[in-house]
């Protein structure tokens, strides 16, 4: 299994640890602030971003975007599709309320708790999975339905047992284990004609 990508974006060269030893299904890319964040995100394209939101010296300069709620924004305003959770501390409501109405996915305090963590990413991920197939789904660009799948054998199951009966319907039914009610239900439902 191709291990998944969650990028860590604070300035806490510890806490990239800590999340890989939390979370180590997955394959994490650091960084150390809002520009390499940036960097990051089109070099991996990530589907999840752990961003801490507390820390107002990151990348304090104003044209790499201040604090980590200006991060959230400038992360989002490059890929709207990627889901951040806020590390927020857990005595900073305020802030983690900010982090949401920015856009964040999800909150998880600070310090770090390895259960709650791991939790918190594995929605995120099924989450961006959901909404890509739902992409997908749009576009056009999907597999087959189950329904559509079983329609198209269900069609060649009954063209075969007709073919192999020699057009008895009272035999075809046999074949299929149906009724013959249930065979004529099923020959008008996909439109073959048993002549």
């Amino acid at each position: 299994m191709v291990p998944r990508t969650l990028l860590v974006v604070d300035d806490d060269p510890t806490l990239e640890g800590r999340v890989q030893d939390a979370l180590p299904v997955c394959r994490i890319v650091a960084a150390g602030g809002v520009a390499d964040a940036l960097e990051a995100v089109r070099a991996h394209r990530p589907p999840v971003v752990a961003l801490s939101v507390d820390l107002a010296r990151l990348d304090e300069s104003p044209q790499d975007g201040g604090g980590g709620l200006d991060a959230l924004s400038l992360i989002l305003g490059e890929a709207p599709s990627i889901k951040i959770i806020a590390l927020a501390p857990q005595d900073q409501r305020v802030l983690a309320v900010r982090a949401v109405a920015r856009g964040a996915h999800e909150v998880c305090g600070k310090p770090i708790d390895a259960q709650e963590l791991a939790g918190v990413v594995q929605r995120a991920f099924q989450r961006a999975d959901l909404e890509l197939e739902g992409r997908r789904l749009a576009t056009g660009d999907a597999p087959p339905t189950l329904r559509v799948l079983r329609d198209e054998t269900e069609r060649r199951a009954l063209i075969d047992s007709l073919a192999r009966s020699g057009g008895n319907l009272s035999a075809t039914a046999r074949l299929l284990g149906v009724s013959r009610p249930t065979l004529y239900s099923l020959l008008r439902q996909h439109g073959i004609r048993a002549d």
